[in-house]
């Protein structure tokens, strides 16, 4: 492991100021590294995931587990305030396109979807947000629990970029960080300056793995937050699958302390195998 996360994991933990919280959960690794570390603190989990897999990975580090659908508003309400939980957070992906498939919503779900002026992330979330405190729940913020996995500004992998690859970072980043503003996708595929490929409703794993195939080989791939990223909800992240799609000597940039790397030994250990620099600006 790198030496700047090595001295984060090492002075940065998880504080147990909660004696409960209520985990509704998405996809990914980010909610079972949260209910893992939680329960190892002590810190009692009541999780809510969306489908059966997903309860069924939190189950060890919980006090109790359901497995709810997203459309079922007024059922994973119910069932936290039957666990007495107040504290909430809101970990891991549902994909955009959960809007447009056919299934069941609950009468407090169409509510919601009808109030809101658009189906962007940002606007979906943050009106859950809202509904969530109306009916008396606080959503907490990630980084509070977190902050060990949101490496700060350096190289994390043996291979460095090179000036080119530099270069490029430098003409991609204000890119990114705007068509993250527009809500249209937070990460950036460039090579020799020029954009390759942009995320958009397929999500970044995805988005990776088509513009490393139009790149024909090793590119750059740029990850950033919104510039008022809401850290209640949707944080920017990625995973050992996020490197598993880069081509073999590619480069990854992370805006530093403002995107999650999730099992990080893993990563660097993927990353380095593979001869991919992975850095934090």
């Amino acid at each position: 492991m790198g030496d700047v996360l090595r001295n984060l994991l090492c002075s940065s933990i998880m504080q147990p100021t909660h004696d409960k919280i209520g985990l509704i959960a998405g996809a990914g690794e980010v909610p079972v590294y949260f209910a893992r570390k939680a329960s190892q603190l002590g810190i009692k989990i009541i999780s809510i995931g969306f489908t059966e897999e997903i309860q069924n990975s939190l189950m060890p580090f919980s006090e109790m587990s359901y497995s709810i659908g997203v459309g079922q508003a007024g059922k994973i309400l119910a069932t936290l305030r039957k666990n007495n939980v107040r504290d909430l957070v809101i970990l891991g992906k549902v994909e955009k396109n959960v809007i447009f498939k056919l299934q069941k919503f609950d009468l407090k779900t169409l509510k919601f979807l009808k109030n809101i002026v658009t189906h962007e992330d940002k606007v979906l979330l943050s009106g859950m947000i809202e509904e969530l405190a109306k009916e008396g729940f606080k959503v907490l913020n990630q980084k509070e629990f977190l902050s060990d996995i949101f490496p700060p500004k350096g190289n994390l992998t043996r291979r460095v970029p090179t000036r080119q690859e530099l270069a490029d970072i430098e003409f991609g980043l204000p890119i990114a960080r705007r068509l993250a503003d527009l809500e249209i996708g937070q990460t950036l595929i460039v090579k020799n300056k020029t954009v390759v490929a942009v995320e958009a409703l397929e999500g970044t794993d995805r988005a990776i793995q088509r513009g490393c195939e139009l790149a024909q080989g090793k590119c750059v791939v740029i990850k950033v937050s919104r510039t008022n990223q809401d850290y209640r909800y949707d944080s920017p992240g990625i995973g050992p699958q996020t490197i598993r799609m880069l081509s073999e000597g590619s480069v990854l940039a992370l805006e530093a302390e403002r995107v999650m790397v999730v099992e990080q030994e893993k990563v660097l250990d993927l990353a380095n195998a593979a001869k991919i620099s992975v850095i934090c600006c």
